[in-house]
């Protein structure tokens, strides 16, 4: 769920059309300004996300700082002067590398650099694009970096000694800018800015689908955590009234597409699956500074959070201190705010007719109500057979 490409370019756009608004209370903390762990002065290049959303890798001019999402304190400080990074990943840890997690940077020499996420230890150099790199992600069991460049994706598969010579994929008629595997990493997908979307085997390398998806450049890939879908965002255009489509990653057919926003979207980020309350969302964000929490599986809008002061670029849901995922999420603006939310469950109860237990009774009214708004008992705005299996799982359950 990372925003790792051409930041410098829409901080600049931003200060063309910036405005004195202030965001709303929340918890928040903001990238420093100085000090000594400051990225100084200097503009945002690229940032990313851990896979679990805890920690947050950004890149300026001046190095590269790894945060605690939660707090903003400074976990890893690289001093170092590559001031043409265009993206950043952070890879889950390994067992094989000590539980150590890496982060891995590119840029315009075309020169991929790995680097230990505690120590800020150089690990490798992967060498081999003849372009400019703009797109990097681990796949979801940190075995293999995917980069992206100029028509082709290079998928460097990491050992002990370094990587192995990696597999060129190439099917894209421009810079590859967006790239995302799937939660069982047999699947990366990939956009352009000609707005197609290709989904290639992870293990052969070969091409699944390509999906005519967005009339202009997608910036944003994301795959639920069960594998089911892929979500894409992309600049809104006067032919389309969406900017998020969902699609089939097995069939490679399109799902849906919501309607919602009205500019460009930037970050995307599904929830895991968590007890009760918002356990399946899909969350939004981009150019108009408010943020959509979706159930993708219904359609249905949930919340919108407005009063950022900035467009949003990045957004991931968070695990706790445990490890375990949690409901909250954590966007960052184009002004260098991180905002932390957190997301409060539905109030449901499977009474719905309000005896003091659970019955045969309740299932009927829920029945009868198919279309309507007040059996809607896990509060997705539809009255289906998800809320006649709620009923159905809580029956002979009394009420406190």
């Amino acid at each position: 769920m990372a925003r790792t490409f051409h930041l410098f370019t829409l901080l600049f756009i931003y200060s063309l059309f910036l405005s004195k608004g202030f965001a709303q209370n929340t918890v928040q903390w903001h990238l420093p300004e100085d000090g000594k762990a400051s990225l100084g002065s200097t503009a945002i290049n690229a940032l990313t996300f851990s896979a679990d959303g805890s920690q947050l890798a950004v890149a300026s001019g001046n190095g590269i700082v790894l945060y605690d999402t939660y707090t903003g304190e400074v976990l890893t400080l690289l001093p170092l002067l590559i001031a043409d990074v265009t993206a950043l990943a952070l890879s889950p840890a390994r067992e094989e590398d000590g539980g150590k997690p890496t982060i891995a940077s590119a840029g315009e020499d075309a020169t991929v650099r790995l680097w230990d996420a505690r120590t800020g230890e150089h690990r490798a150099d992967f060498i081999g694009h003849t372009d400019p790199v703009v797109s990097l992600k681990f796949s979801s069991d940190g075995n293999i970096l995917a980069s992206g460049s100029f028509k082709e994706i290079r998928l460097w598969r990491l050992t002990l000694d370094g990587a192995a010579r990696a597999t060129v994929l190439q099917g894209h008629r421009d810079m590859v800018t967006t790239l995302a595997f799937s939660p069982d990493s047999k699947t990366l997908a990939s956009t352009s800015f000609y707005g197609t979307i290709l989904l290639w085997d992870v293990e052969t390398g070969r091409l699944r689908y390509s999906l005519p998806a967005h009339t202009g450049s997608i910036q944003m890939l994301a795959f639920s955590p069960d594998n089911a879908i892929l979500a894409s965002g992309g600049y809104w255009n006067p032919d389309a009234e969406s900017t998020i489509s969902l699609w089939s990653p097995r069939t490679g057919q399109l799902l849906a597409a919501f309607e919602g926003h009205t500019a460009p979207v930037f970050a995307l980020a599904f929830s895991q699956d968590v007890q009760g309350g918002y356990g399946r969302t899909l969350a939004s964000a981009g150019w108009a500074n408010a943020i959509h929490i979706w159930n993708p599986y219904t359609g249905a809008l949930r919340a919108i959070f407005e009063g950022n002061a900035a467009p949003v670029i990045a957004l991931a849901f968070l695990s706790d201190t445990h490890g375990n995922y949690s409901e909250a999420f954590a966007s960052v603006s184009l002004d260098g705010t991180i905002e932390v939310r957190f997301l409060k469950p539905v109030e449901t109860s499977s009474d719905v007719n309000g005896d003091g237990v659970v019955n045969i009774l309740d299932l009927t009214l829920v029945a009868s109500g198919f279309g309507q708004d007040a059996p809607d008992i896990n509060g997705d705005g539809v009255v289906n057979i998800l809320d006649l299996t709620l009923v159905g799982s809580h029956l002979n359950e009394k009420v406190e």
